[in-house]
């Protein structure tokens, strides 16, 4: 006879617990599919180095390297809720780490840049800042707030779409 596949236990298949579980896990799952091709197309774009186009492919590369582990560490703190009152004790903590964040690259974007300072190292921060940020939200978001209806501030250095 062969073996029987493991049997997991779990709670019902409809209780709100187990829809939230399963909400963050396909949502990692798309984030996750998202950097793999986003890397794949960072390493094997012909564009010359240096250009706009090479640069907007390693700024959405980082972005969503930022925003996948913004995510997976958003998540494993909600994760671990078993309660509506720990969920929403957890949801603050975030809503303040994605305020503090926001505030934080709206203030760096606003100030002067030394001339001797690398163009790269520069766009490569903001742009995981940006992906942290959307990681943050997105987790929020599934968790039931919706910071998203805060635009972000004016930011002159963004020059990507």
């Amino acid at each position: 006879m062969a073996p029987r596949a493991p049997l997991l236990h779990r709670s019902r298949p409809g209780a709100p617990a187990e829809r939230f579980r399963v909400r963050l896990d396909e949502h990692h799952l798309a984030l996750t599919r998202t950097a793999l091709d986003r890397g794949r197309n960072y390493r094997t774009t012909k564009d010359p180095r240096g250009s706009d186009a090479y640069l907007e492919t390693r700024a959405r590369f980082l972005a969503s390297l930022g925003r996948l582990a913004a995510f997976e560490e958003a998540s494993t703190s909600l994760m671990v809720c078993r309660f509506n009152t720990q969920l929403a004790a957890h949801s603050d903590d975030l809503t303040r780490q994605y305020f503090v964040l926001r505030s934080v690259i709206g203030r760096h974007g606003q100030e002067p840049r030394p001339v001797d300072e690398s163009g790269w190292r520069r766009l490569d921060y903001f742009a995981t800042q940006l992906g942290r940020l959307e990681g943050i939200a997105d987790a929020l978001s599934i968790a039931g707030r919706n910071v998203r209806l805060f635009p972000l501030p004016a930011l002159p250095w963004l020059q990507l779409t």
